[in-house]
């Protein structure tokens, strides 16, 4: 698995897709930041995080469409199924490298914190909470994109379909608030991967919403880990 994450962090900044990432990620962060906090007075960064957790499934298809459409592109995905390594090490390594590179983006935010504590008064409770929140789903997004791209032929149709079903997951939320049916309404607000990030926007904290963002996160995984499996014996 280290070969894996080593090889792909290397990629990553060795090719445009780390680096418009983050670019992308700075830029959204800092218009939303000076937008709630500079120009609003905010002591937190809930509101930064509440528009970025709305908003940040346009990006995390960038982050993942190469990850196997690049290697069916390069011919090297039947070379690297069959090697020692297993399918849950290829998925997992793959998963791993790609929330390096979004971790390396959220810690640049914190320089966010830093101004709020120079020139006005910082909720530290609250932005921990907001850290935590967006954390979460970050690496829920990556991991639905990482079972879409195991499934795309190409890179362009990976980040296409990533970004339709995170954009699907998101839109729930309002589907489940404006769909008032008995049974349903509570199967779209389970499927509505933001309603959990909202309480730490409040900075409310709970073991429920953590392991919710955990669970989906290992699920999608599993369903990629089973996807390439059925390909390797295919």
């Amino acid at each position: 698995m280290k070969f894996i994450i080593k090889k792909e962090i290397s990629a990553y900044f060795q090719t445009p897709f780390g680096f418009v990432f983050v670019g992308m990620f700075l830029l959204l962060s800092g218009i939303t930041f000076s937008t709630y906090n500079l120009m609003g007075g905010s002591g937190d960064l809930n509101g930064m995080f509440g528009l970025l957790g709305n908003i940040s499934f346009m990006i995390f298809p960038i982050l993942t469409m190469k990850l196997f459409a690049e290697e069916r592109k390069n011919g090297t995905e039947n070379v690297l199924l069959t090697s020692k390594l297993s399918i849950t090490d290829i998925v997992v390594g793959k998963y791993i490298s790609a929330v390096f590179v979004f971790v390396v983006a959220l810690l640049a935010t914190v320089v966010y914190v830093g101004i709020i504590a120079t020139y006005g008064y910082a909720n530290y409770g609250g932005i921990i909470a907001s850290y935590l929140g967006f954390f979460l789903l970050g690496i829920t997004m990556i991991a639905v994109c990482v079972f879409t791209s195991s499934l795309a032929d190409n890179q362009v149709t990976a980040a296409i379909a990533s970004f339709g079903i995170l954009f699907l997951l998101v839109m729930m939320q309002s589907f489940s608030s404006s769909i008032q049916i008995p049974v349903l309404t509570p199967v779209l607000s389970a499927l509505a991967i933001t309603v959990p990030y909202d309480e730490f926007t409040r900075g409310i904290f709970r073991a429920g919403p953590v392991c919710y963002y955990i669970g989906i996160s290992i699920f999608f995984l599993f369903l990629a880990i089973k996807n390439l499996e059925r390909k390797k014996f295919d």
